[in-house]
């Protein structure tokens, strides 16, 4: 099993759509909804250092992926 390491840098995939913003953290199976796009960094690095118990200065996010639903 690979586990996460302290200031490992997360993959997070982002998509639009008519509710928010949906992102994807596929390397814990995490998802987190949010409202605004500028909240998709911090609420993404939360539910990471939940998930892993890294602590949430250790850890980065990178968009690898940006997407809008066709609604």
């Amino acid at each position: 099993m690979n586990c996460p390491t302290v200031g490992q840098c997360f993959d997070i995939e982002v998509a639009r759509d008519a509710a928010g913003w949906m992102v994807r953290i596929p390397e814990i199976g995490g998802l987190v909804r949010v409202s605004r796009r500028a909240e998709v960094d911090v609420a993404a690095r939360q539910c990471i250092a939940t998930r892993t118990g890294i602590p949430i200065g250790y850890v980065s996010v990178f968009v690898a992926r940006e997407t809008a639903s066709a609604t």
